[in-house]
């Protein structure tokens, strides 16, 4: 039987060549700009070829938001391992919340993310167009396996989903408004409440 030694080093080598350039393209969005800052000044700074960067980002934007290929993935089996009897809502909320944390813990990236977004016309038209949109679709399938239908034939997950999006991006405005100095957790805890209230009231 073939060695699997040399994929798995292959893929740690990728792993690391992705961290580097997401690490370097963060420090000079944060200190250049994200318009003052090219694809080749990220790979330099990885110490990497232009070639390598978009081999693993097809942009500049998609390099700033490089982790949330791993965010998504946490997102999906908290979401899908919530109690099956568990009304849908709760379940959203609960699984949005278990992620906040990662926002606090990662507060100079965040708010990183949404100072570009609101600075720069192509950072904010990606982050709605590609990572929000992103969320919102996973979020609806995930719904949709829960209730045992199909985002097409019924239209209840996509439009609880795009509530969800709605009341987390209000508390991520909130919370770069105010400079990250409010624990967003409370903040996403309270826009969620807020649907969880309306789902009720129209029950």
């Amino acid at each position: 039987m073939p060695s699997v030694t040399p994929i798995g080093r292959r893929d740690r080598k990728k792993s690391r060549t992705r961290h580097d350039l997401v690490e370097a393209a963060t420090k000079l969005f944060a200190t250049r700009g994200f318009d003052e800052t090219t694809t080749e000044d990220i790979a330099e700074a990885a110490d990497v070829s232009q070639r390598t960067f978009f081999r693993h980002f097809p942009s500049k934007e998609a390099a700033l938001y490089g982790d949330m290929d791993d965010l998504l993935a946490r997102f999906r089996v908290i979401l899908d391992a919530r109690p099956n009897g568990e009304p849908l809502v709760v379940s959203v909320r609960e699984s949005i919340l278990g992620l906040a944390d990662d926002y606090d813990d990662q507060r100079k990236l965040r708010l990183l993310h949404a100072r570009l977004a609101s600075s720069y016309p192509s950072v904010s038209a990606y982050s709605r167009a590609v990572v929000q949109y992103a969320w919102e679709r996973e979020l609806a399938e995930a719904l949709a396996r829960r209730m045992g239908v199909t985002v097409m034939a019924d239209p209840r997950p996509e439009i609880i989903a795009a509530a969800a999006m709605a009341a987390l991006r209000h508390s991520i405005r909130r919370w770069a408004k105010g400079g990250g100095r409010v624990e967003l957790p409370s903040l996403a805890a309270e826009a969620l409440d807020a649907l969880t209230e309306l789902a009720d009231a129209v029950a």
